[in-house]
């Protein structure tokens, strides 16, 4: 089966009548946080997800829990006192809202470069969290005839990929549906070396090795199955600012500001529509660009959309998932879904 998935963010505007269930597999319901060792957020529009899964029996829900910045798993997991009681209330929650599985979000395992609580002991307890809350799931499982999913989003590079795991195994993935590997962000607010912040290939400029391919490959050999990869890609932008004059290529060039500015791509369409002249795709990195001498944009649209579901496709991976779905309701999806799924 392959996946295509959104994240939806509970907070953002948007109606039931503005998801297209038809080109989903499963809705990653964003956010809901750990707060001591319960489960908070009040989800507002949740029941519209709910009417949409009794209309479309297919669509499955995943409640993902964490998101940037957002602390209390350290602390959450760090004895098997407070695993046991942080999983009681997260069932509870998953069952409240009728989800259909959990996506864990912990940005990252061993690191606190998002301003979190970390302990060197994140992965072990990571690990030992895993297995335990997939144990309680299956359980539940078989108690209600039902399958409910595990999953996690990790990051592409690959110090982040290897924080999560103690032992450099990565064993954690054998307690989980599938990974969502955040193939974005890949460049940005940590440089201002221009780049491409969700490229599904590497490239020869300066900072361009990391890619979304390189990631799936650092997956591989730890031993990580194609079908528990899911890839990412982003519904936003993020953009650089001030180049030398004489400045053609800017992908590897140096700006003057980071990568740090992000709008979304129901904004940024408008300004590609009215100036296509400054639209450039580069074949190398399989990734589309806006450049008209002062400003780069790297961004997912159509094109690329279409090239990472064929390598999805192509390599048997699990599918595809985006952030976020109201940044983009009507034109990246349909085009990368007809490939995944029809």
């Amino acid at each position: 089966m392959t996946e295509v998935i959104a994240y939806l963010d509970d907070n953002k505007e948007w109606t039931k009548e503005e998801i297209v269930a038809t080109d989903l597999t499963c809705i990653n319901y964003a956010f809901a946080n750990i707060i001591g060792l319960e489960i908070v957020r009040d989800l507002k529009k949740i029941h519209l997800i709910n009417e949409l899964k009794a209309e479309h029996p297919h669509l499955k829900t995943c409640i993902s829990i964490g998101g940037w910045s957002a602390d209390g798993f350290s602390e959450g997991v760090a004895t098997k006192e407070n695993r046991q009681i942080l999983i009681k209330n997260l069932i509870a929650y998953m069952q409240k809202y009728q989800f259909d599985g959990i996506d864990l979000d912990w940005e990252y395992p061993g690191m606190d470069i998002a301003g979190i609580k970390a302990s060197e002991d994140d992965a072990q307890n990571f690990l030992f969290f895993v297995q335990e809350l997939r144990s309680q799931l299956d359980e539940l499982g078989a108690k209600n005839q039902k399958s409910y999913w595990l999953t996690t989003a990790i990051g592409a590079e690959k110090k982040l990929l290897d924080t999560m795991s103690p032992n450099d195994r990565y064993e954690y993935i054998d307690f989980l549906d599938f990974v969502n590997v955040m193939t974005y962000d890949m460049r940005g607010s940590f440089t201002k070396t221009a780049g491409h912040h969700t490229n599904l290939a590497s490239y020869s400029q300066l900072e361009g090795e990391l890619s979304t391919q390189q990631a799936v490959k650092n997956l591989q050999e730890k031993g990580v199955p194609a079908d528990k990869i899911v890839i990412g890609a982003a519904f936003y932008s993020r953009m650089w600012t001030g180049f030398p004059k004489d400045a053609t290529h800017p992908v590897g060039c140096p700006a003057e500001t980071f990568g740090n500015q992000t709008e979304n791509y129901h904004s940024l369409k408008n300004k590609l529509a009215n100036h296509p002249e400054y639209v450039f795709w580069d074949d190398e990195a399989k990734a589309s660009y806006y450049f008209d001498g002062q400003e780069f944009i790297s961004y997912d649209d159509a094109q690329s959309m279409k090239e990472k579901a064929r390598y999805v496709k192509e390599n048997n991976l699990r599918g595809l998932m985006f952030w976020e779905y109201s940044l983009e309701l009507v034109d990246l999806l349909p085009p990368a879904a007809e490939i995944l799924l029809r």
